[in-house]
C-alpha cells in the first residue's frame, strides 16, 4: 500500500514537470494551432485548447484500463491515479479557478492568488512561467521593482 501511493504522488509531482514541458515545447510549438484559443477570448463554453486536456486523459484512462486487466497492474494503476489526480487539481485550478469557468469558485488562499498571478503573467507577456503549481517568474518581472498604492495611481 506504501508503494502505490508513493508511485502515485511521484506520479503527480512528476505531472507538473510533464505538463510543463508540453505547454513550453508543444503547446507553444507545434500545438499553438490548437493552444492558441487559450490566449485569446474564449467564444462559448470550450475552446480548441481544450483538446489536450482529452489527450492526457485518454492516456490515463488507457493505462487505468490496461492495469486493471493486468494481475500484476498495482503500480500501473498508481501511475494512472497520479496522472488522473494532477488532472483533477490541474482543472480546479487553472480552468475553473484562474480562467473563471466556473465564477463561483474563488481561494483566499495566498498560494492560490500567487499561482493565479503568475499564469496571468503567462498570459500577459507570452513566456514563463509555463508552470502552474511549481511556477517560476521571469527574472526581469522578479526584478522589477514593486509599485506602491501612490505609483499606481
Amino acid at each position: 500500500m506504501i508503494r502505490f501511493a508513493v508511485i502515485a504522488l511521484l506520479t503527480f509531482v512528476a505531472m507538473e514537470f510533464v505538463s510543463y514541458l508540453a505547454h513550453r515545447f508543444v503547446y507553444h510549438g507545434p500545438g499553438w494551432f490548437l493552444h492558441k484559443s487559450h490566449h485569446t477570448p474564449r467564444k462559448g463554453m470550450f475552446e480548441w485548447n481544450d483538446v489536450f486536456p482529452l489527450i492526457f486523459a485518454s492516456v490515463a484512462i488507457f493505462l487505468m484500463m490496461t492495469a486493471l486487466a493486468e494481475p500484476n497492474g498495482a503500480d500501473l494503476l498508481a501511475l494512472s491515479i497520479g496522472i488522473t489526480a494532477y488532472g483533477i487539481i490541474y482543472l480546479v485550478i487553472h480552468d475553473l479557478y484562474v480562467h473563471r469557468r466556473m465564477k463561483s469558485l474563488t481561494f483566499r488562499h495566498p498560494l492560490m492568488l500567487k499561482i493565479k498571478k503568475a499564469h496571468m503573467v503567462h498570459h500577459t507577456y507570452g513566456g514563463e512561467p509555463y508552470g502552474l503549481l511549481f511556477f517560476v517568474h521571469p527574472r526581469h518581472l522578479r526584478e522589477a521593482p514593486e509599485q506602491t498604492e501612490d505609483q499606481r495611481g
